[in-house]
């Protein structure tokens, strides 16, 4: 069973465009849970640039997913777009029974409100066994893993890191319910720091003004990590006093997903030294986070277009000769080279780059009539 969720566009410069092709932020897929003995609901986003090529992408997970799964979705795309985290796959879960997946067994409480809870250990286990490798053997996935949760699934969350560290590469915990089963969690805390020498590992975690029963637990489980002397763990948390239990989650995911991928962000300077310097920071990159990562298309284009501002037409043609090796079915970055090699005087060449842009521009390609335009006056030139 698939459904698309479809999301109209209209404050764009190219309206016609929008409207003569819906955007399409996910799909939703149904999974046959044989650990949880029900059907799952699974919300999926792939990237834009997972059409068009052979790419691979990181992966997020979200807990309560129909609440949180299109403004993450946004987040995502706004921080890649901005250079600061690559583009990932967005996996979002929908609830049957939120209590009792979301929550670690009671062994200390005797509050009865809460006792159809407890599931957690069994929720993560179809995360493990059933929901991850679905996503990894249907989708092209980099070997890196986040997961977010919200309230109970933040809780979930720190439960995921206490119990099964090395499932996820970065935890993500957005108001964790830390007062569940009397605080249960910081004594768990306590005990599995002690234990583990080196993690490597992002935790990142945040409250907002939610009063003493949400803030004592938390503040206590950010100090037991502060003081603890694991080696390799990536730790931050943050405070929203402006905000409330429910509002809290867009702002956190934007910073949590900034520390994620803290590095990632190419510093101005780098761009300024050309190509060598831009691809050594994205070698470093895929070190630092264990999975290749190809420097982004807008990227050198932006690096060649301002080294053909500055005159410098070698420069300019490396770059886009570069874009053309690592994205050969982009239109677009045939056309910038042919930018180039015009500009040099090599209109032979430039003339067949503006062809073959032409060739492989969609249809509703909104380039299009500028390939053509370009082709022409190459043409003319050539005559």
């Amino acid at each position: 069973m698939k459904r698309l969720f479809i999301l109209i566009l209209l404050s764009i410069p190219n309206i016609a465009a929008a409207l003569d092709n819906n955007i399409s932020i996910g799909t939703t897929i149904e999974i046959e849970s044989k650990t949880l003995n029900e059907k799952r609901i699974i919300q999926v986003h792939l990237p834009d640039a997972y059409l068009n090529g052979e790419t691979r992408f990181p992966v997020l997970y979200l807990t309560d997913g129909p609440g949180h799964f299109s403004h993450t979705v946004g987040t995502m795309n706004f921080l890649a777009n901005n250079g600061r985290m690559p583009q990932m796959i967005i996996v979002g879960v929908a609830n049957t029974n939120r209590t009792r997946d979301l929550t670690p067994k009671i062994l200390v409480s005797k509050d009865e409100r809460f006792q159809n809870g407890g599931g957690a250990d069994n929720f993560l286990k179809f995360f493990e066994q059933e929901l991850i490798p679905y996503i990894e053997k249907n989708y092209r996935t980099q070997p890196y893993r986040v997961f977010s949760g919200h309230s109970f699934g933040g809780l979930f969350a720190i439960n995921a890191f206490l119990t099964k560290p090395e499932l996820f590469n970065a935890y993500i915990s957005v108001s964790p319910s830390l007062w569940w089963d009397d605080e249960r969690l910081i004594s768990d805390a306590k005990v599995f720091f002690n234990k583990k020498e080196s993690l490597d590992t992002t935790l990142f975690v945040t409250m907002a003004a939610e009063g003493e029963r949400m803030l004592n637990p938390y503040n206590k489980f950010v100090n037991v990590v502060k003081e603890s002397k694991t080696k390799d763990l990536i730790f931050a948390n943050k405070e929203f006093d402006d905000e409330d239990h429910g509002s809290t989650v867009l702002r956190s995911q934007y910073f949590a997903l900034k520390q994620v991928w803290d590095g990632w962000n190419m510093p101005r300077e780098t761009f300024g030294e050309g190509l060598s310097a831009v691809q050594a920071h994205y070698k470093k990159i895929a070190t630092k986070f264990g999975f290749e990562v190809q420097v982004p298309e807008g990227l050198i284009n932006n690096l060649g277009y301002s080294a053909l501002g500055d005159k410098k037409l070698d420069q300019a043609i490396e770059a886009f000769s570069y874009n053309v090796k690592m994205y050969p079915s982009s239109a677009n970055v045939y056309d910038s080279l042919a930018d180039a090699q015009e500009a040099s005087g090599a209109l032979n060449k430039a003339y067949k780059n503006y062809t073959k842009a032409l060739e492989l521009a969609e249809s509703n390609d909104p380039n299009k009539a500028m390939f053509e335009k370009n082709k022409q006056r190459v043409a003319k030139l050539l005559q």
